[in-house]
């Protein structure tokens, strides 16, 4: 038996399907899946590319490649690349949220002057967006190497994430709301001589800033068992759709934080100006309705 006839058949009886099924779906006979199977035949290269799509694997792994370890390996290293990008992803958002709290913090304290602390929130804030960028170019390249992968996650991983998710969900809505509680309140709650109110706000965007954190989280650790979803948004018709809606997003993005950085440095709106970043996800949202419409099917 050949190798290719080898991972053949370990991808076929790894997903259930006989002989008879597979020949179907390729429009063969179940001798010609017999015989490539024994080796006593080999595939067009057309039908071993339908059978990469079939298998959610590449062409090199099915030709050259043992199909079993390879699965093994790629298993550890996807699930190690997500759980290190969902978590810096996160602690990126959160920093960039936490800068505002920060501020509002200090300043309600007073234990800084506007300068240094204008200073520090920058530098926060710079960090975290260099965290951003770097993550999403380490994901970009580890998409462009790995652009198939197979659903290797089992159900019951999968069952017990969804029996948890509600809950995860349900604990970021009520650190908001309890943070809205203290924000809303606090030109009535006690305050020292040395304080403002803006020390509460302060506290509030801490709230969200684990609220924030738990939803994206949460949201990015949902979407990794999703396989069928990645290798969908990783296939060559999905990346030419989407260039231009990614540039625009990025472009309406950046100027969302232009102007949540400017409004806050310079009016001192912190106490509104986070509201860019919803608007400008709704705007990313009609941008990308527009230019999916302005697509041929």
């Amino acid at each position: 038996m050949s190798l290719f006839g080898e991972n053949l058949q370990y991808y076929r009886k790894r997903n259930n399907i006989t002989q008879e099924q597979l020949a179907e779906q390729l429009e063969v006979s179940r001798q010609t899946i017999s015989k490539w199977e024994s080796g006593a035949s080999y595939a067009e290269m057309e039908k071993l590319l339908q059978l990469c799509d079939l298998f959610s694997c590449g062409l090199d792994t099915l030709l050259r490649k043992d199909a079993s370890i390879s699965e093994i390996e790629d298993n550890l290293q996807h699930r190690e690349h997500m759980k290190h990008f969902r978590k810096w992803i996160t602690f990126g958002v959160a920093l960039i949220i936490f800068a505002a709290a920060f501020y509002e913090l200090i300043t309600g304290l007073r234990w800084m002057d506007e300068e240094v602390l204008n200073t520090v929130f920058m530098i926060i804030a710079t960090v975290a967006i260099l965290i951003l960028i770097v993550q999403g170019m380490k994901d970009s390249d580890y998409r462009k190497k790995h652009p198939v992968i197979q659903d290797f996650y089992t159900q019951e991983e999968k069952d017990t994430f969804d029996s948890h998710f509600p809950s995860k969900i349900a604990t970021g809505v009520g650190l908001i709301l309890i943070g809205m509680l203290i924000g809303m309140n606090g030109d009535s709650l006690p305050l020292p001589d040395n304080m403002t109110d803006d020390f509460y706000y302060g506290i509030f965007m801490l709230f969200v800033t684990g609220a924030v954190s738990i939803f994206t989280y949460t949201g990015m650790h949902k979407a990794e068992f999703d396989v069928a979803a990645y290798n969908r948004e990783n296939s060559p018709e999905a990346k030419a759709k989407n260039s231009p809606i990614a540039v625009w997003c990025g472009c309406i993005m950046l100027l969302a934080t232009i102007v949540f950085l400017i409004a806050g440095l310079v009016f001192y709106l912190w106490e509104i100006c986070w509201i860019v970043y919803p608007i400008g996800g709704l705007l990313c949202g009609m941008a990308t309705l527009i230019l999916n419409r302005q697509k041929p099917e």
